[in-house]
């Protein structure tokens, strides 16, 4: 059932730098990084639902199956289980503890007992063939809602041969884009407007809909901070961002430029209260301080016209899912950084921070031994120009010369010893970003090793992401590096 793959994340290197403000901001630079689900691939798959389930884990619905990513590491390697059977999957719910719904394009749920592999299925087909917009359960989880485009919505018991009952929001409004419980009540999103009912039981044979004067139509819906955010048109036909507390009094935000006229049907928060949309763009909404929209197009990675779907994992890690560019992520690199230690409790503090700019100043490798007698280079360190493969400790064959360099040199100066330091960026899993820096010190000495030079003479350590060069965004790539110092 559940089979293990890899796929990467091909940094485009380079974060934030910001141009035009006033209140609408466009950043320059790449911050989101496609992501190849598979690694041999015609075309990007469709990315329609992403969930965030536990342990952070992503569980990502596609044209194709479900993959289930782990987590992304320093190096951007992101660890993934296939679930099968490979099907379009619209969306992923979790109903009780262990257990997912899927639900397929052709209305089929199969749901997945995530702790024994165990599934059973349900068909959908009162729907007529029609598109879920949205299922979510009652609080006592005996119940599912339906919102469907086209059919309108429905309940039933999660009982797989319950019979559904169709509930009519308005008269020959079948296109639901959205519902949701709010205080009590349940909202419908739809093409006409926005609407809310109290009559929320199983048992209730009738539902009586209130529509709420604002809204000429709803698009999308999220609760938090114990407010209702609703995104849609205003009475102008204008896109408008809206917020309520208890249904009477709404608070009204003007949405970025770009969405006036093309309102998202996708929305979230971030831990720090951000709101984000993606449509043909992704876009942030700072909801607290100055009220700022941020907007992340093709020049900042986000390569797609039609986003599907958008979730934020517990490390603020803005995951987006579009219709034919597949899978994007913007990585999140807090200002402060710790690590846990594997099988720790405790957290496990940066060391220290190397100042970037004496760093940048040293002499490269060929300067440095053509220029420097033997005696002042003892003790000097050395930031080697070698780049490896992905998430891997091989050494890409076009930075061979800066090591045959390094060769020459100490074939040279027979009486002269080094320590190679290996570091990754302090973003990550510690303990696999530990593994992978000494993995990479080791394969520097190995190869001056397979050069002649004697394994008495190189020693290596590695420093995972525990001394970073930098913390800031725009210069993370700077700590993923192998280091030499020259010693007696």
């Amino acid at each position: 059932m559940i089979k293990k793959i890899k796929i990467q994340i091909l940094f485009l290197i380079s974060f934030f730098i910001l141009e035009s403000s006033s209140r609408y901001n466009t950043i320059s630079a790449q911050v989101f990084l496609p992501v190849d689900l598979i690694e041999k691939s015609d075309g990007k798959l469709p990315v329609h639902s992403i969930f965030i389930g536990e342990d952070n884990h992503k569980w990502i619905g596609t044209e194709n199956g479900v993959y289930q990513i782990e987590e992304v590491t320093e190096e951007a390697l992101v660890n993934a289980n296939e679930f099968l059977p490979k099907k379009s999957i619209l969306q992923i719910k979790k109903h009780l503890n262990n257990k997912l719904w899927f639900i397929t394009y052709a209305n089929e749920i199969i749901i997945l007992d995530t702790k024994t592999n165990q599934q059973e299925k349900q068909n959908f087909g009162f729907l007529k063939g029609k598109i879920i917009s949205n299922l979510i359960f009652s609080n006592n989880s005996k119940t599912v809602w339906v919102a469907s485009r086209g059919n309108g919505v429905w309940k039933k018991s999660i009982n797989q041969n319950s019979k559904p009952t169709k509930i009519e929001v308005e008269k020959n409004n079948e296109n639901i884009n959205d519902i949701i419980f709010f205080d009590g009540k349940l909202w419908a999103a739809t093409e006409t407007g926005l609407y809310y009912t109290k009559n929320i039981s199983i048992n209730d044979k009738k539902h009586k809909f209130k529509s709420v004067s604002d809204f000429t139509k709803a698009s999308k819906m999220r609760v938090y901070k114990n407010q209702l955010w609703v995104l849609g048109f205003d009475k102008k036909d204008k896109g408008t961002l809206k917020s309520t507390k208890d249904g009477k009094k709404w608070t009204s935000y003007s949405l970025s430029k770009s969405f006036e006229y093309q309102v998202p049907n996708i929305m979230n928060f971030d831990s720090k209260g951000n709101l984000w949309v993606a449509a043909d763009r992704v876009a942030k909404f700072e909801m607290l301080g100055n009220k700022k929209w941020t907007e992340f197009g093709e020049k900042q990675g986000f390569q797609s016209r039609s986003a599907l779907s958008l979730a934020i994992d517990e490390n603020d890690n803005i995951w987006v899912g579009t219709e034919g560019r597949g899978l994007f992520v913007r990585v999140n690199y807090p200002e402060k950084l710790t690590a846990k230690q594997k099988n720790q409790d405790t957290k496990q503090e940066i060391d220290t921070i190397t100042d970037l700019e004496e760093l940048r100043k040293e002499k490269n490798l060929s300067e440095l031994l053509n220029t420097e007698k033997i005696e002042t280079i003892k003790g000097k360190k050395l930031r080697l120009k070698v780049q490896f493969r992905t998430a891997k400790a091989d050494i890409l064959p076009e930075f061979e010369k800066e090591l045959n360099d390094l060769v020459s040199f100490m074939n040279k100066n027979k009486e002269l010893r080094i320590l190679v330091q290996g570091h990754t960026a302090p973003v990550g899993n510690a303990q696999k970003n530990q593994e992978l820096s000494e993995k990479r010190a080791s394969e520097v000495r190995n190869y001056l090793i397979k050069k002649g030079i004697s394994q008495n003479r190189i020693r290596t350590v590695g420093y995972g992401g525990t001394r970073p060069i930098s913390t800031n965004r725009e210069e993370m790539k700077e700590n993923r590096r192998v280091e030499v110092i020259f010693v007696d």
